[in-house]
């Protein structure tokens, strides 16, 4: 049996909250638009929930796993076309209901905002296509 593995890379030491904060926002300036206000709500809204917790425990695990959300997107920031990764199934055999709940919840903002910007996209190609035929 392998030994389990930490939430987060505690070798690493934790940023501070707004530090961690602030950071996250800044970096979700290089996501696309809609995944960028996506997350901007979904950080903030965790963040503001989160703000009143004093059990050292949870603020370790809380800040480590945003500072490891953060670092993974650092890293996905120099290849922009491919966000986001694949969530283990050991992972998830440690989510909550309520976190399944809004991974699900998460899951169906997104697609359906990627399928908006799809066809937001679909209909400006037209419009240009249109405009260049009518000159």
């Amino acid at each position: 049996m392998s030994a389990a593995r930490p939430l987060f890379n505690s070798s690493s030491s934790l940023l501070s909250p707004i530090s961690l904060y602030r950071r996250i926002l800044r970096i979700h300036r290089a996501l696309p638009p809609l995944q960028r206000s996506l997350g901007d709500d979904y950080v903030k809204s965790e963040f503001h929930r989160h703000k009143d917790i004093v059990n050292p425990v949870h603020v370790v695990g809380f800040l480590g796993q945003w500072q490891t959300y953060l670092e993974e997107l650092e890293r996905q920031a120099t290849n922009k076309d491919n966000w986001g990764k694949p969530i283990s199934e050991d992972l998830l055999d440690k989510f909550s209901d309520e976190q399944i709940g809004q991974l699900c919840a998460l899951k169906s903002e997104a697609t359906s905002n990627i399928n908006q910007e799809k066809e937001s996209e679909s209909e400006n190609l037209q419009t240009r296509e249109v405009e260049n035929m009518v000159r």
